[in-house]
Parts: C-alpha cells; sequence; structure tokens
C-alpha cells in the first residue's frame, strides 16, 4: 500500500486559524465558503516508517522509524 503526500491550497472567506482541523477539513470537503484551486502530490512512500513526520506518524499509531507495526 502506497501512502501519499499532498500538497493542497485552499482558498476560504474565514479565517482559518480559528477553526480545529475538524472543521476545516468539514469546510474543505463540503465546499462551504472554500475553493480548492491546486493539489500536487508531492512524495510517495510504501511503508508508514518512512514517513518523516512525528505528527503524521501519530496517525498511523507510531513514531518515525517503527519497524513494520503497521503492516500486519
Amino acid at each position: 500500500m502506497a501512502y501519499y503526500k499532498v500538497l493542497i491550497e485552499v482558498w476560504c472567506d474565514w479565517d482559518p486559524a480559528e477553526s480545529d482541523l475538524k472543521e476545516f477539513v468539514g469546510h474543505v470537503a463540503l465546499g462551504e465558503n472554500t475553493i480548492c484551486t491546486f493539489r500536487e502530490v508531492v512524495k510517495v512512500v510504501d511503508r508508514p516508517q518512512d514517513i518523516e513526520n512525528v505528527e503524521a506518524m501519530s496517525f498511523f499509531g507510531g513514531e518515525e522509524g517503527d519497524a513494520d507495526e503497521s503492516q500486519g
């Protein structure tokens, strides 16, 4: 399974700093007062442990460098 890092450019008519991530994503997904103008895949890895970001790794239940924990 591949894991993708995506750069997304979004324009909105409200201050996203005043929203938590869940609320922000909800607005973007529904297109509420928001428009996505650009999407680009910037990195693809085959294994979650190849992701070099602590926050992203926590999404997969581990830390950077964890050996095959999420590979089953």
